[in-house]
């Protein structure tokens, strides 16, 4: 960790990003009751989504490898894509609220943290020239902050075009597609015809607490 800021020094710059974010964000701001909609034990950092425990229950870390690269499709303050850089080579993550970007980097640099990178961009015009592994799509296929311009098809599409050969998507569903749960049938259906379904299970939502529960997927690349 840094030898140049404590912890509380750090949580001081987190709540000057999220103060700032309250004034200048004009769009919806997530968890905006408890300050952070993710969690991060690493740095006691109490939020709606735990990442060491959202990481546990997904049990994916077989997926992973340090050899493999990962994209984070809305990675929000960057904590969970934070937590599973200590499972690849590297990990990118892409989130358009550039105070979130900031309360990410500022993890990072505490942290030392040198295999992630954050990019300040809507997941529409994020380019990069290069394929990943692994993509992470938390439940973030569509945002009810209406930043999101992809319709399910062009976004599925994205992401099909960044993943290498015989790439691994692990797909977390909306908290509103499980009401009632055959609102997600379509979208699973589309899936099916990029990849093949290796796992799908039920995994614990925090957040919203009307959904206690959300499906995960874990897809190869066709």
């Amino acid at each position: 960790m840094s030898n140049n800021m404590s912890l509380e020094d750090l949580h001081k710059k987190f709540h000057e990003h999220l103060e700032n974010q309250s004034k200048n964000w004009k769009s919806l701001i997530y968890a905006k009751e408890k300050g952070f909609y993710q969690g991060y034990d690493a740095l006691k950092i109490d939020g709606w989504r735990p990442s060491e425990k959202r990481f546990v229950s997904y049990g994916i870390e077989s997926y992973l490898s340090m050899e493999k690269t990962a994209l984070d499709i809305g990675s929000n303050c960057g904590f969970f894509t934070l937590h599973v850089s200590n499972f690849l080579k590297n990990i990118h993550g892409v989130e358009i609220n550039p105070f979130l970007i900031s309360i990410g980097n500022d993890a990072k640099n505490f942290l030392k943290v040198e295999n992630t990178f954050f990019h300040n961009s809507s997941f529409e015009d994020f380019k990069i020239d290069k394929k990943f592994n692994v993509i992470f799509s938390l439940a973030n296929d569509s945002t009810i902050d209406q930043n999101t311009q992809f319709n399910f098809y062009e976004y599925v599409e994205k992401i099909v075009k960044l993943l290498d050969f015989s790439g691994i998507l692990i797909f977390e569903c909306q908290a509103a597609d499980m009401i009632p749960i055959s609102k997600f049938t379509p979208k699973f259906e589309h899936l099916k015809k990029y990849f093949k379904i290796l796992e799908e299970k039920r995994v614990p939502s925090e957040y919203p607490v009307n959904v206690p529960e959300r499906i995960l997927l874990v897809l190869e690349k066709l």
